[in-house]
């Protein structure tokens, strides 16, 4: 019976779609009615599937071929598997809901539902599979029927020109992800994953790992490397972000699904994946890099548009680079809580978004008059009081914090990377409240530093809680930021530069806020308008592609 639940999670939805499929022309708009109770019943199960985890054993059970066969369709349903089936089906159901009533009157209503049930098993069944094989299967197939999502409606150029490009941008990564099934099934001779991972781990008892050492190839190294890439299009890591900003030619709801659940798929896969990619370590370094790398051109980008969807959009690349970078760090069950928030808040906003952009088109009204305050006088006092207090206690509050939870900040580099950004994030929240012209300001400060420690606390506990949740052994997640772990020197190095950098900046930034041109050079006056162009341009990234393509086709 255990094995039946999981089962109704992931075919529910399907089912409801082959029955929107058969009797489209009878029911016409009510087939949403369909869906929507498709995934009731795939919440439900989905929740019910957690329980039964979280109190038992993980479930796992063969439905095609023989189970140590390489094309075994195998579920295996653990207690990762079991929280992202329960992320994607209350997702997946909020926007059927949202969606009954939003797309009424659109010209593909019905192949809209149908689709966003068929996507949502394809997902179900991505993130409990047991066999690499068909977990690739599934990556593919979230390609095409993403492609198939964003021309809801065929008559829109914008739309289909965004379906070509998210199909050839992530069908790029498929390719690599196909690579390194074949190259994994050479060197250890399965595809089922719970072998797989003890083979790679006893890879020197193994005659084919053997074979491998002999030419000099380090399987996964090379496999993982191929494997990011595929992590680099699903997720939107720069410079394959471009499909992202397509998105939004598509219906809202479905933009809220692909920000909410989709472009989660890389943090999933690694995660999964876990044990192959704790035997690379120079993979998980380069994960931090184009984790960082995107994080920061999502966030300046984002701070730059003037549409709402597209301020989504690289909100979401940006948040997508932080998940990449806590993967890159070995902490690969904070990448899932973080996933998990990411999820529900993102899919929150978009549909959010949708109903602002209803009433703006149909309530016109012009924003009030923005107004423009004088920079305040300069005082040595202020400054140093602004600089503490936005800062130092920021700063103090997140040791205490550390203390509390009982995290050792001095054995693992991750705990420290999560603590420089808490700071940093902090920071900037107390600086924008410092630049407020409140009246009880100090009242208002200790408050929002109350706030901040209340946050901080429950924010680093529930990531400590989840990740004994997700890895129960004790020395697992150890393991896995030991593996990630830099050179010392040179970590101490670039943590120090970017402490240095981010002080000095917050005094040129502050000083121009009091009215100090000592403290911003004119060149950085003129670097800055320049910087804020290219990031509303996307630093051209869809421009180059956009050329590209148009060579090709002369070509």
């Amino acid at each position: 019976m255990e094995a039946v639940v999981p089962l109704l999670t992931i075919f529910s939805p399907l089912l409801g779609t082959l029955f929107i499929a058969l009797f489209w022309r009878e029911l016409g708009e009510r087939i949403s009615r369909i869906g929507i109770g498709a995934l009731w019943c795939a919440a439900l199960t989905s929740v019910a599937t957690f329980v039964l985890v979280f109190y038992g054993d993980p479930i796992r059970l063969t439905i095609l071929g023989a189970s140590a066969g390489p094309l075994a369709y195998t579920v295996l349903v653990d207690r990762l598997a079991a929280v992202m089936m329960v992320l994607i089906s209350c997702v997946s159901l909020i926007i059927h809901v949202y969606s009954e009533r939003y797309m009424v009157g659109d010209a593909g209503y019905i192949r809209y539902f149908a689709f966003l049930g068929a996507l949502t098993s394809v997902l179900l069944s991505l993130v409990s599979s047991g066999n690499l094989l068909w977990m690739f299967v599934c990556w593919h197939l979230v390609t095409w029927l993403l492609s198939s999502l964003l021309v809801c409606n065929p008559t829109s150029r914008a739309a289909r020109e965004a379906g070509q490009k998210t199909f050839w941008t992530q069908g790029l990564g498929d390719a690599a992800f196909a690579v390194a099934v074949v190259l994994l099934y050479g060197a250890y001779g399965t595809l089922d994953l719970t072998e797989l991972f003890a083979r790679v781990h006893g890879a020197s008892e193994s005659l084919s790992d053997s074979n491998a050492v002999r030419t000099g190839l380090d399987v996964p190294l090379v496999a993982t490397l191929l494997l990011i890439l595929s992590v680099m299009t699903k997720s939107a890591q720069f410079p394959f972000h471009v499909w992202l900003v397509g998105t939004i030619e598509a219906p809202t709801p479905v933009s809220a699904l692909m920000h909410a659940g989709i472009v989660n798929a890389g943090g999933f896969l690694v995660n999964r994946l876990a044990p192959l990619f704790s035997f690379a370590p120079t993979t998980l370094h380069l994960l931090f890099i184009i984790g960082g790398v995107t994080a920061l051109i999502g966030a300046s980008a984002m701070l730059t548009q003037t549409s709402v969807k597209r301020r989504l959009v690289y909100s979401t690349m940006g948040q997508m680079g932080y998940m990449v970078m806590e993967c890159g760090l070995g902490a690969f069950a904070l990448a899932v809580f973080h996933l998990c928030a990411h999820g529900l808040f993102k899919a929150t906003l978009f549909l959010n978004s949708g109903c602002v952009i209803h009433k703006a088109r149909t309530e016109f009204k012009l924003p009030p008059a923005a107004k423009v305050d004088e920079a305040g006088a300069f005082s040595p006092m202020t400054w140093t009081t602004g600089l503490v207090a936005t800062l130092v206690l920021p700063l103090v509050i997140l040791l205490v914090v550390h203390g509390v939870v009982s995290i050792p900040l001095q054995d693992a580099q991750g705990a420290v990377i999560f603590l420089f950004f808490g700071w940093v994030t902090t920071s900037q929240a107390m600086f924008t409240l410092y630049r407020l012209h409140t009246g009880a300001s100090w009242t208002v400060s200790l408050t929002m530093l109350g706030a901040l420690a209340v946050i901080g606390l429950t924010y680093l506990w529930a990531g400590e809680a989840f990740t004994h949740f997700l890895y129960p052994g004790h020395e697992t997640a150890a393991a896995f930021m030991r593996a990630a772990e830099w050179n010392r020197s040179f970590f101490d190095l670039v943590v120090g530069c970017a402490v240095i950098l981010i002080i000095a900046a917050w005094g040129m930034i502050y000083g121009k806020a009091k009215g100090v041109k000592l403290l911003m050079p004119p060149w950085i006056e003129t670097l800055r308008a320049r910087a804020y162009v290219t990031f509303l341009n996307g630093l051209y990234v869809e421009d180059l592609m956009r050329m590209l393509g148009r060579t090709a086709i002369r070509r």
